[in-house]
């Protein structure tokens, strides 16, 4: 290899976005510039965002899932939900190919989250509603998973559920909120379920 072809190679990437092998779409994905703002924003519990890929990793408990969609949610603001988006496109891309269920779980909990928040746009707005029928479609696995994990803990909130339950009330489809949230209520989420069906009822009736 001569000295042209050696500094024509791309800088190698470690930390975690070397550990999980994620180097390639790191540096194609994002700008210099975009990298370097990623790094300076996400700043986890203090520690610095250059280990994002620096140092080495022998070993992480975490997923490159669970990296990805915890990554996005850095960036919720709306200049900066290009970045989220293609994070998210990453991650799911990552999530298709097999991933643990609870990750997939908040994966989609956050694809809602930042998808909503450009809810006036119909893309966004149709991802959001995507996202949580696919997080709704495995709640019951996920339910199991949480009873695994913290067995003498009620339910947490269903993001999916209660985001889908307001979107379906506001367009005026009141008897599959209804349905949804009767579901949602059936399986244990955390939630005030029977208002949101008493309201939904009471709207029915007066339509």
């Amino acid at each position: 290899m001569g000295l042209f072809d050696f500094l024509r190679q791309p800088p190698q990437v470690q930390g975690r976005i070397g550990y999980f092998g994620l180097q390639d779409w790191w540096l194609s994905a994002f700008s210099d510039k975009e990298r370097q703002y990623i790094q300076a924003t996400h700043q986890p519990l203090g520690e610095s965002g250059d280990l994002l890929t620096t140092g080495a990793i022998g070993y992480s408990g975490q997923t490159p899932v669970g990296l990805l969609w915890c990554l996005a949610g850095w960036f919720t603001k709306e200049q900066d939900r290009s970045i989220a988006y293609r994070i998210l496109d990453k991650a799911e891309e990552l999530a298709s190919s097999g991933a643990p269920v609870l990750d997939r779980h908040f994966l989609y909990g956050q694809e809602i989250n930042i998808h909503y928040k450009d809810r006036d746009q119909q893309e966004h707005m149709d991802k959001a509603i995507w996202a949580c029928r696919q997080q709704i479609a495995l709640a019951p696995e996920v339910a199991n998973a949480f009873k695994d994990e913290y067995e003498d803990s009620p339910l947490p909130a269903h993001k999916g559920y209660e985001q889908l339950a307001i979107i379906l009330e506001k367009q005026g489809s009141l008897q599959e909120a209804i349905e949804l949230a009767a579901q949602a209520r059936a399986e244990g989420w955390s939630g005030d379920w029977a208002r949101r069906i008493e309201r939904c009822e009471e709207k029915a009736a007066k339509a």
